[in-house]
């Protein structure tokens, strides 16, 4: 066995764990979870406006999650070199669609602008919660441990 072949046989082996849909699953539980988390600590600890912005920036951010997501998949369906006609205005639009319900929001006075722009770093937060995760669990079973 050559060090190409033996570098193929490791890459080939996949972690269950590593698996794109148990890991886009839980990066839906992790947005959630976080969603929930914050918003009920903030109802405790910071003002009703700043827990309103954090609960609507948290629902922009599933939707422009949910939004991305489907974005991407019909540019990869495309299965062509080139992104399908539109790609990039849509990228454009679904942030300026985002952008100017959070600015109408916070220009009522029931929502803070902090709390809109910590709602929408959700998503970020569950990626690297998901990220510490599979890098946990890959290293543990390199070294053996289940």
């Amino acid at each position: 066995m050559t060090v190409l072949d033996s570098a193929r046989s490791t890459h080939d082996e996949t972690l269950p764990f590593a698996k794109p849909q148990f890991v886009e699953r839980r990066v839906w539980g992790n947005i959630f979870a976080v969603i929930f988390i914050a918003v009920a600590v903030s109802a405790l600890a910071a003002d009703f406006r700043f827990t309103l912005g954090l609960a609507l920036g948290g629902a922009l951010a599933i939707l422009n999650y949910r939004w991305l997501q489907s974005s991407l998949r019909d540019v990869l369906k495309a299965g062509s070199a080139k992104a399908p006609p539109g790609t990039i205005i849509k990228f454009v639009v679904r942030w300026l669609v985002v952008a100017a319900i959070g600015w109408a929001a916070n220009e009522t006075g029931y929502f803070e602008g902090a709390g809109i722009l910590v709602g929408l770093f959700t998503p970020a937060i569950a990626i690297m919660i998901e990220a510490g995760y599979v890098t946990t669990r890959t290293i543990a079973a390199r070294n053996g441990e289940r």
